[in-house]
């Protein structure tokens, strides 16, 4: 399952990519807690924002419920892990132990697999609850941005295991999604932090399993070391 090739749109001219970048980085003047959830908040508030802004002309076929795409290879950011991190903190013991079971159990069968034998493997994320994404305010940009126009193309590369199946996606959500991972990357490294995406599995299970995760992410120690982070 991957997105067929959107139909040409400008990308972001060096100044867009300037001016977005100052802004997460000036969230992050001293990186706190606050500030790195802010940033996230920020980012994922702005593709939201975009995605809204644009509507394409023809109708998305997303609804909730449907989870064909969480299937998939996702990586996030280690403020975004950080962030849904903090999120499940929130929650009754009794889900936060059902999740770390899902979480487990997935990490022994997906971790440093590919996208694609991702998709040939065919595990939902542990995310999931009762077929609804359990972090779905959180979710990371990845997940916010995939979106499709045909829901029979995503059922069949789900029910084929198919990583090669083209499905259709709105081409500002993917502009969208590079342009603002980019200048997120940038804006940490810039900070001298740690501007890397990391496998989404093994990343929330690592981050989970550290007390002070967000201290100790900002102090630089290396709490993702040994997840698997994209090229």
């Amino acid at each position: 399952m991957k997105p067929s090739k959107p139909a040409p749109i400008d990308p972001p001219t060096p100044d867009e990519i300037a001016r977005q970048t100052a802004r997460f980085r000036a969230l992050i003047a001293k990186p706190t807690r606050e500030r790195l959830r802010t940033l996230v908040s920020a980012c994922h508030r702005q593709l939201d924002q975009t995605i809204a802004a644009n509507p394409p002309r023809q109708e998305v076929a997303c609804r909730m419920g449907c989870a064909h795409c969480c299937h998939l290879y996702v990586s996030a950011t280690a403020p975004e892990l950080l962030a849904i991190a903090g999120h499940v903190a929130s929650w009754p013991e009794e889900r936060r132990t059902a999740l770390a079971g899902r979480l487990a159990h997935a990490s022994q069968v997906t971790s440093g697999l590919s996208p694609a034998e991702r998709v040939r493997l065919g595990h939902p994320c542990p995310m999931l609850e009762d077929g609804l994404c359990g972090i779905y305010p959180v979710r990371p940009l990845g997940c916010r941005a995939y979106a499709s126009f045909d829901v029979g193309a995503c059922e069949r590369s789900t029910r084929e295991r198919d990583a090669a199946a083209p499905i259709p996606v709105p081409r500002i959500n993917m502009r969208s999604r590079r342009f603002l991972s980019h200048c997120l990357r940038a804006a940490l490294g810039e900070r001298g932090l740690d501007g890397s995406s990391y496998e989404l599995i093994d990343g929330l299970s690592a981050v989970l399993r550290i007390p002070d995760a967000d201290a100790r992410w900002v102090a630089g120690e290396g709490i993702l070391n040994g997840v698997q982070a994209d090229p």
